[in-house]
């Protein structure tokens, strides 16, 4: 008789340890499909130039999470173009802010791209 109480015991602990594992956390974006044709067209641009820099983390970097922002008056002051930091007349409030990447570790990049021709301007440096 001790021996069947063996089994559930092992069943518990097998199921209260699956319940630990850690949950892979997902970033909701929109479809892409929303994104209007420049949107798509700045989102491709800043995946280029990604692939094209420097950055350590570039190729563990999810292109499919994507977050677009409007400029504020105040973000030139945070972004670097290949040529050293950006001056106040190179970004306006018209200019996308797309992040691509989970926020939540080092794995993104911050890009800025001139809404009117989509062509990236620069990127901004994590804080």
């Amino acid at each position: 008789m001790k021996k069947y109480w063996i089994i559930p015991l092992v069943l518990l602990i097998l199921s209260s340890l699956a319940g630990c594992a850690p949950k892979k956390v997902s970033i909701e974006t929109p479809p892409q499909t929303s994104l209007s044709s420049e949107q798509q067209k700045a989102v491709q641009n800043s995946i280029e130039y990604i692939k094209n820099s420097e950055l350590a983390s570039k190729d563990r970097i999810d292109t499919s999470l994507i977050k677009i922002d409007t400029a504020e008056e105040n973000t030139w002051q945070s972004v670097y173009t290949d040529s050293g930091k950006a001056e106040e007349s190179t970004v306006d409030t018209t200019d996308w802010i797309i992040t691509l990447g989970d926020r939540s570790g080092f794995d993104f990049a911050v890009i800025v791209c001139d809404s009117t021709t989509s062509e990236v301007i620069g990127y901004m440096p994590m804080e």
